[in-house]
């Protein structure tokens, strides 16, 4: 009986490690071919605390790190700039800051890789244990425990790996680390989140700093006088002509996808913002409309993981309007930093319109991503502010 149960729990353990393995490869290979983004914090006890963000354009592309003493920039693997337009200008770092990035670019790399959290060779191999799978709203978050064969610590690192419910893949994507780390001769608990930007169709503006994935639009002025809107605005038309919104010449709808039938449009717009109309197939009736935005915003309310672990969600409002005579959800937030009263250079701030059309949920949302301009907010606004649908 024993060695029966000693079996099974090696078959398990090896399933949770194949799992974890393959994925994390997939998550490699993945993230190598987008625009990647890791936001990172570190907590060295009485030493104080790190926090950055660092992301990276594919095949090669410049990298950048965000923290609090600055914006740095990294093109072909060559010299640290401190730079705030992608390399473009800048000055080089001295010998002790390109040695403190670097750093932190091989703790990002080395959890990518999956190098074990501490290299103490007295605790045996690494074992991915798998521990839960967490419901996260949309997502769902597979979390497994890094410990040791020989176990001698009572906490171990935690990795995560999620994927939206509606995802087609059957692999899911590395999403999150937390636990204990030996940085050099120094021991810190680190929390990282990992994530991509969507979208890499990019147009610049004059107000938007520069991305290296496209070169920038100067125009003379942002406003359009025959529409009071920004520069280049057009109008899109969906549901055979019965929804419409105007979009600024930033932002452009993606080919549609087949493989996505609840999806009536995507939008792109600028370093990473994006845009989504979703159609609904399982009904909504116009008096069920104030009891799913409450379950929405309880969703959300939960807040996101991927963000510094100091950061909570704002309602900015989540209220039934009327629009042209029709009920709508309206539901608009964003993270707010503790002590910031202004979110206006603040990321992922984000606006909901959902109704019920012919009996089924029409949602339409869109984001700035990780994009802090306040000028796109401004866009944002504009846009959800267009809205017009027609029985």
């Amino acid at each position: 009986m024993v060695a029966a149960i000693f079996f099974v729990l090696s078959s398990l353990q090896a399933e949770d490690a194949k799992f974890a393995a393959d994925n994390l490869k997939y998550s490699r290979d993945f993230y190598s071919k987008v625009h990647f983004v890791a936001i990172a914090k570190l907590d060295f006890g009485p030493g104080g605390t790190a926090e950055f963000k660092y992301d990276r354009y594919p095949e090669g592309g410049p990298e950048r790190i965000q923290s609090g003493d600055g914006e740095f920039v990294r093109k072909d693997g060559k010299s640290w700039l401190r730079s705030n337009d992608w390399g473009e200008t800048g000055k080089p770092v001295d010998a002790q800051t390109s040695k403190r990035l670097n750093n932190w670019v091989g703790l990002i790399n080395s959890r990518l890789n999956g190098e074990p959290a501490s290299n103490d060779p007295g605790e045996g191999g690494t074992v991915m244990k798998f521990l839960s799978k967490q419901d996260e709203g949309e997502r769902e978050e597979f979390v497994f425990e890094e410990s040791k064969e020989k176990p001698k610590s009572k906490s171990y690192p935690h990795v995560s790996f999620g994927q939206f419910k509606n995802a087609k893949s059957e692999h899911v994507l590395l999403s999150h680390f937390s636990g204990p780390m030996q940085l050099g001769a120094r021991e810190a608990n680190v929390d990282i989140s990992f994530s991509h930007l969507i979208a890499v169709k990019i147009q610049e503006t004059a107000k938007v700093s520069p991305s290296p994935a496209s070169s920038p639009v100067v125009e003379e002025s942002s406003e359009d006088p025959k529409t009071n809107g920004p520069s280049g605005a057009t109008t899109e038309t969906l549901l055979d002509g019965k929804l419409k919104l105007e979009l600024p010449g930033d932002f452009s709808r993606d080919p549609d996808d087949p493989k996505e039938p609840k999806t009536v449009a995507k939008f792109s717009g600028p370093d990473g913002a994006w845009g989504i109309v979703l159609r609904g197939t399982h009904g909504l009736r116009p008096d069920k409309l104030d009891g799913y935005l409450k379950m929405r915003v309880a969703e959300y309310s939960k807040g996101f993981k991927w963000l510094p672990k100091d950061s909570q969600l704002h309602w900015l409002k989540k209220e039934i309007v009327t629009i042209d005579g029709r009920k709508w959800a309206d539901w608009r937030y964003v993270p707010m930093l503790k002590g910031k009263k202004d979110y206006s250079h603040n990321p992922v701030f984000t606006r909901f319109l959902t109704t019920s059309y012919k009996g089924q949920l029409l949602e339409i949302s869109f984001t700035s991503n990780l994009n802090t301009n306040p000028g796109l907010k401004q866009e944002i606004d504009h846009i959800m502010d267009s809205v017009h649908l027609e029985e």
